[in-house]
């Protein structure tokens, strides 16, 4: 019985690697956590990103905002690629890990976004529960393959 088991769990592992090579999920977000920010600086940054998705009007940029004192989001072709947002004792500033084949400008916005905001320290991003990458998702993101030109933004 315990031989059936180890072949049914190991067929099991196959299977979902094999789903996950044809068929990827979005590549996980690698998280930034950064010191808390009143309002009207997240304000400030909220019109930093949209500005950025405006000036760019037939890239395939969407400005997403999930939460207006909380969460927005910048979408590529539908696709998240960056993301901010304030939770209750710290910021999260989160870039898709294939933003750079799939909307190499968003890591411009990004590293704009970071240069104004305060890090968190490594002991003060692991009590507050940032989560880190994982190893997991950068072997995924080389498993996914190249990104299709059509669903690329700032090509033109």
């Amino acid at each position: 019985m315990t031989r059936h088991r180890w072949a049914a769990t190991a067929l099991c592992l196959v299977a979902v690697v094999a789903a996950q090579a044809k068929w990827p999920a979005p590549p996980v977000p690698s998280p930034i956590g950064f010191q808390s920010i009143n309002d009207d600086r997240l304000s400030q940054l909220r019109r930093q990103a949209m500005q950025f998705v405006e000036s760019r009007p037939r890239q395939g940029f969407q400005f997403v905002e999930r939460h207006r004192d909380t969460e927005f989001q910048v979408h590529c072709r539908g696709v998240p690629v960056l993301w901010l947002e304030r939770r209750s004792q710290h910021l999260l500033l989160r870039v898709s890990l294939d933003a750079e084949q799939r909307a190499p400008a968003v890591l411009q916005l990004g590293t704009l976004l970071q240069w104004q905001l305060q890090p968190l320290g490594h002991l003060e991003q692991v009590l507050a529960g940032v989560p880190e990458p994982v190893l997991l998702d950068w072997v995924l993101q080389v498993f996914a393959g190249e990104v299709p030109d059509r669903m690329r933004c700032g090509m033109q």
